[in-house]
């Protein structure tokens, strides 16, 4: 009996970059002389938004600190705590030694480097009580969106029979926009009230 062997074809691993339009060339090289698939953005927020929507289309996601600002950094607690497959690495660190522990304090696993991936971190994300200035970001802009109902239910809440008056959210549709979700994050923050009146 002779023996048949078919080559398998695994795609590549696919990799999120996050990093502004400037700064996106060489970690993306980076990545695909490592065998990565590279998906480039310049906005942490279509990221986040991005992972929500097909997260489990990546592997891992790369930010470039030079291109986040230090309340951003909140999508890398985000991303280990609901995505837990998911790696996150930090690049592009010259300069932001600040930033660097920070983000690996959120629970990035490691740096990409000219020299390849370095995984640092054991996965252990601290709690977001110990981060009091990204608490507010992580705990309203990226929390789960509530459940959509069903619109068989919707439509039998409604009385109506006809699908085209009845008020049903799509839920392939985002429900906010990046640029909404900014917006949000540019909130002033209320002072918390010390009992006086």
């Amino acid at each position: 009996m002779t023996a048949v062997s078919i080559p398998l074809h695994r795609p590549a691993p696919r990799a999120l970059l996050v990093a502004s339009t400037a700064c996106q060339a060489i970690p993306a090289g980076q990545l695909r002389q490592l065998g990565y698939e590279c998906a480039p953005t310049s906005d942490p927020y279509a990221a986040m938004l991005e992972i929500c929507q097909r997260p489990l289309v990546y592997r891992a996601v790369v930010i470039s600190l030079q291109s986040l600002y230090r309340e951003e950094l909140a999508v890398i607690w985000t991303i280990k705590q609901r995505y837990p497959h998911l790696e996150v690495f930090l690049t592009q660190t010259d300069g932001r030694q600040a930033a660097l522990a920070e983000g690996m304090r959120l629970g990035a696993d490691g740096l990409l480097a000219e020299d390849g991936l370095h995984r640092l971190n054991d996965g252990s994300a601290r709690p977001m009580e110990e981060f009091p200035h990204l608490s507010r970001t992580a705990d309203t802009i990226f929390d789960p969106p509530p459940a959509v109902p069903d619109a068989a239910d919707e439509l039998q809440s409604s009385g109506h029979d006809d699908p085209m008056h009845a008020d049903v959210t799509c839920p392939d549709e985002p429900l906010l926009t990046a640029d909404e979700l900014r917006a949000l994050l540019e909130e002033p923050t209320l002072p918390a009230s010390g009992g006086h009146d």
